[in-house]
Parts: C-alpha cells; sequence; structure tokens
C-alpha cells in the first residue's frame, strides 16, 4: 500500500512541476505567473485580476489597466511625449519631454550616465551599466543568466518576447515584440473603429455617424452624396456638399484649396492679397514657415511648415545610399560619395570649386559668381549681395476699425481705440469716470468701481488675478510659478526659464525662438543657421572639409583609404568602409 502512495505522490510531483510557468520543465512561459501565457497576455508583466465586475475578460491585464503607447519607441508614453513621432535622443538635456533636442554645449560632449561604454542615446538603461557576460551584452542594461533567457533564439529576451518560442520575422513590422508576423496581418488585433460600417475609419471620416455611399461623388470624405441631393436632401446640382440655395456656382465644384471653400465656386488664391507667400493656405501671420509650403501628411498640418513623419523605429532611405530621407535632399537618388558634399544625399560629379568673389560659395552654385554675398541673415545661400527690406513684398496686418492697431493685438477689433491716456495700448475705448452715467470705473483699468477691489488703483494685468482691479505681485512660490511666466509649474515644461511669447508654442513654457523663414538665428555668425549648424555657438572654420556642419574642424589629411566619405584621420577602421545602416 505504501509502494502505491509513494507513486502517486511522485505522479502528482511530476505532474504539477511540467505545469509550472516559465520553468524547464513547461511548455508555456508565463513571467507573471497569473495563468495567461506570455504568448496571449498583453501584460506580461502585469498579473490578470479575473475581476467579474468587467465580464471575466481574461487578457493577462488587470481590469484597471490603462494602456499607453509609444509610437516611436523612446522609452517615453505618447501622452506625454511632446514628440510622439520623433524618438529623444537622451544627451542630459530636456531628456523628459519626448524630443530630440541638441545640448547647449553644442554636442561636443557624448553623454554616457553609467560609464558602461555605450552612449545614454543608445543605451537602453542609461543610469545602469551594461554587465559583460554574453546575455544582450550590446543593449547597455544589466541582465542575469538565469533571469534573461533567449528560448527561440531570436535575439530578444524572453522577459521582453511576446512569442518566446517562436522566432521572430524580421521584416520591419513589429521587429521587437518577438513574434512571427507579416505586414497585412495586426499582432494586436487592434483595428480603428468604424462607427457607420462604411469601411472608412473614424478617424479619417467626416460623417461618422453616416455611411459613405460610393456614387463616386466625393468617396473618401465618408459621408453620402446624394445624386443632385446632399445628404439632407437640399438639391445640389454639383454635388459638391454645398446646396445651391447657398452655392454661388451651383454648376460648377468648390475646389477646396482653403481659400474662400463656403462660396461654392472654384477659384484660384490670389497670394499677395491673401498674404500666403509660399501659397499652402495658411496665411502669412499664423504660418510659422511663410517661405516654405506645407507637406499636409496629417502631421502638423496647420503650422505651415514642411515636415515629414517617421515611425521612430526604421527610419526610410529610398535610394539606399545610407542617408535616411528626412535628411536627404535628393530621397530617390543615391548620393555619390566622391568627398564632394557627399552629405545632402544627391548624386554629383568632382567638380572645380572656383569661388571667384571669395564668398565662401563655389561658383556652380553662385548666382552672383563675380560679386560676393552679403550675409546678412537673408538668402544667404544665393551668393548675392542682397537687402532685405528691398527685397520682400511688405505684408500689412488687417486694422479692422482703423484705429492703428492691428487686428491681432487688438481686443476690439470692431470698436476704434479712443486713445484717451487709458490702457490706450488694448484697441478698445475707454470711457472716463465722469462721461459714464452707469458706469463708474475711478481708476481707468477697465474694471467698474462695483467690481473693482482697488477702485482707485489700476490693475497691472500680470496674468494673477487679473480680475480683482488690484495691481497685485505675484508670489511665484505660493502660486507655484517659479520663473514667474505667468505658466504654472504643474503645466510648464521649463519652470525656470521664462516663456518668450513669441506666438510661437506660447503655452509650453519655454523661451523659443520662431524662424519666420526671413530674418534666420545665427548665434555664431558664422553663415549657417543655428537649424542646420550642428555647433550653434562655434564658429564653421572653412577649411573644405565638413564646411557644410557648422562646426570648427582642424584637418591634417584628407585621405580616405576606404572610400567611405568618413576621413582616415577620424575613421575608426581606415581600411574598412562604413555600413551605412
Amino acid at each position: 500500500m505504501k509502494k502505491y502512495h509513494f507513486l502517486g505522490f511522485l505522479l502528482l510531483f511530476v505532474s504539477t512541476v511540467g505545469m509550472l510557468p516559465g520553468t524547464v520543465y513547461g511548455q508555456i512561459n508565463d513571467n507573471d505567473g497569473d495563468g495567461v501565457p506570455n504568448n496571449v497576455d498583453r501584460c506580461p508583466h502585469l498579473l490578470e485580476d479575473y475581476d467579474p465586475e468587467f465580464g471575466n475578460n481574461i487578457d493577462g491585464c488587470p481590469a484597471d489597466f490603462v494602456p499607453w503607447y509609444d509610437v516611436d519607441y523612446d522609452g517615453i508614453q505618447d501622452h506625454v511625449d511632446d514628440c510622439p513621432t520623433v524618438k529623444e535622443n537622451y544627451n542630459k538635456f530636456q531628456d523628459s519631454d519626448g524630443c530630440p533636442d541638441i545640448s547647449p554645449d553644442g554636442g561636443k560632449n557624448t553623454a554616457d550616465s553609467d560609464n558602461d561604454g555605450f552612449a545614454d542615446f543608445l543605451d537602453l538603461c542609461p543610469n545602469q551599466p551594461e554587465t559583460f557576460n554574453g546575455i544582450d551584452d550590446k543593449d547597455g542594461c544589466p541582465d542575469d543568466a538565469f533571469s534573461l533567457r533567449d528560448i527561440d533564439q531570436d535575439g530578444i529576451s524572453d522577459n521582453f518576447d511576446e512569442c518566446p518560442n517562436v522566432k521572430e520575422t524580421y521584416n520591419q513590422f513589429l521587429d521587437t515584440d518577438g513574434c512571427p508576423d507579416s505586414i497585412s496581418e495586426s499582432v494586436d488585433g487592434y483595428t480603428f473603429p468604424d462607427t457607420d460600417g462604411d469601411g472608412i475609419e473614424d478617424r479619417w471620416d467626416a460623417c461618422i455617424d453616416e455611411p459613405e455611399n460610393f456614387n463616386g461623388e466625393l468617396d473618401w470624405d465618408g459621408c453620402p452624396e446624394n445624386s443632385g441631393f446632399d445628404s439632407l436632401g437640399f438639391i445640389d446640382s454639383d454635388y459638391d456638399s454645398i446646396p445651391d440655395s447657398k452655392d454661388n456656382c451651383p454648376f460648377e465644384r468648390e475646389n477646396y484649396n482653403k481659400f474662400e471653400d463656403d462660396d461654392g465656386c472654384p477659384d484660384v488664391v490670389d497670394y499677395l492679397i491673401t498674404g500666403d507667400t509660399d501659397g499652402d493656405g495658411i496665411p502669412n501671420q499664423v504660418d510659422f514657415c511663410p517661405y516654405n509650403k506645407e507637406t499636409y501628411n496629417k502631421f502638423e498640418d496647420h503650422d505651415g511648415c514642411p515636415d515629414l513623419v517617421t515611425d521612430g523605429i526604421f527610419t526610410a532611405d529610398t535610394d539606399g545610399d545610407g542617408i535616411v530621407d528626412n535628411l536627404d535632399l535628393c530621397p530617390t537618388q543615391a548620393e555619390t560619395f566622391n568627398n564632394y558634399q557627399d552629405i545632402d544625399g544627391c548624386p554629383d560629379k568632382s567638380i572645380p570649386t572656383n569661388d571667384l568673389d571669395f564668398d565662401g560659395i563655389v561658383d556652380n552654385f553662385d548666382q552672383c559668381p563675380q560679386t560676393p554675398e552679403t550675409y546678412n541673415q537673408f538668402e544667404d545661400s544665393d551668393g548675392c549681395p542682397d537687402n532685405v527690406t528691398e527685397d520682400i513684398t511688405t505684408y500689412e496686418f488687417p486694422d479692422k476699425d482703423g484705429d492703428g492697431i492691428e487686428d491681432r493685438k487688438d481686443r476690439c477689433v470692431e470698436q476704434p481705440e479712443n486713445f484717451n491716456g487709458v490702457l490706450d495700448w488694448d484697441g478698445c475705448p475707454e470711457i472716463e469716470a465722469a462721461e459714464s452715467s452707469s458706469v463708474i470705473d475711478s481708476d481707468y483699468d477697465s474694471i467698474p468701481d462695483s467690481k473693482d477691489n482697488c477702485p482707485f488703483e489700476r490693475e497691472n494685468y500680470n496674468k494673477f488675478e487679473d480680475g480683482d482691479g488690484c495691481p497685485d505681485v505675484i508670489d511665484y512660490v505660493i502660486s507655484g510659478d517659479t520663473d514667474g511666466d505667468g505658466i504654472p509649474n504643474h503645466n510648464d515644461m521649463c519652470p525656470y526659464n521664462k516663456e518668450t511669447f513669441n506666438k510661437f508654442q506660447d503655452t509650453d513654457g519655454c523661451p523659443d525662438l520662431v524662424t519666420d523663414g526671413i530674418v534666420t538665428a545665427d548665434t555664431d555668425g558664422d553663415g549657417i543657421v543655428d537649424n542646420f549648424d550642428s555647433c550653434p555657438t562655434q564658429a564653421e572654420v572653412y577649411n573644405q572639409f565638413q564646411d557644410t556642419d557648422g562646426c570648427p574642424d582642424k584637418v591634417t589629411s584628407t585621405i580616405d583609404s576606404d572610400m567611405d566619405g568618413i576621413v582616415d584621420v577620424i575613421d575608426s577602421c581606415p581600411l574598412t568602409p562604413e555600413v551605412y545602416n
């Protein structure tokens, strides 16, 4: 009898051990031990709580779990990432905002906080040194041979591998999840909602509750168009979604070019009249790049600047020349590495570098090869002397009430300022106390005495209790606004540096500089504007070596033995060409 008891106990022990998750005996890995295998666990490091209130939805996550996404994979979740589609570069300068930025030291020093030999911007654990033990020695993180296994040998440790028993298929689609996948399928099964079921996702659908009827009229907008009628039953002869009763051109379709799009007529924008120099449909007064067209790629389409969206994981290099598209001036034509403008991404032939006027712009690119450029931060790359005031068409901002205060600065655009010595800068007429029979304002601060806590002292309008009518001094310690720029610390991304209030990101609390396309900052005065200057505070040394990067450099030799575009004196592998990946 004892023999049978022993055999039964042994069988129970082996069966139990064999079912334990994450052991060498079991076939199923379950890192968090919640009973949901890693390959189907949406939260492999959080316990499933099996909450009946939520219908026992077994997805491996606690019921109150709120997923956050990190599109650019820089470790900063999108909801707190100021640049959710572009990776943070971790250079010890504003590393928590999620945006790539240049350190005030000009990028001279590469940060390596944990001194493990991996620069912080490449180190997955910048504050923890790598343990060089043959396991994931290139990620910059300490690791344990017993906790970081890679059963499927796909290079992704089991702790991060959603499919630890099946190898990743490296096809540039979700290559960090550790699962085999194809671009045509979705690994997590998530699809964008389509409320009206017309096949156009709500994020693109202009009528999310009305299905598109696909009748050849504006089929992309997600709204139904009735032949000769709009969706509300009104006659619309030209199918431009503007009823004939309100359509100035009922038989000609509106062309929707952001210019008088409500009149129903196709029209051509007169950019001189509208004040839209680059013709992108965004007026100059609200266009951050008035001389460069907006790209309209559903990424910051209202700022008026051309921009490129990258997924932050794989940066496109269409022509395969090792220069990514967003830095490549010729993204579809491969660079010819011939020691001439090898960083612009464009094919070129070795050409003479004559510079007859000695202005630093070679004659082949100099529109005035015999007259030196006047470096005045205006069209400094054309090689011609120029004058800012004479070469730019002056645009006048509107002043509807004709009081001499532009509408953009006028608080009362339809009431002219009466210039009576009281708040003459705000554009609003102020009624003197003696002139008013009903509202008395003794201190002329536009707050009636009946509501003014200090009727004989004018409000100083410093964005602190501006409605009480009293001049006041902000106690920044109490108010929680350390730099005193009127933006509370909890909303201020630069709590110790004042906002510049120049109509560019004025709500972030940080000082910033707007480049309007006319006068561009060049701090070091080397002729390379700061936004293209890798060393904006150090002048370029023009010695025909990397003269376009804006950094001072000293070259004793231009020999490039391996012809990879990096001269031997700074090439760690001078006999082996760089692999631009």
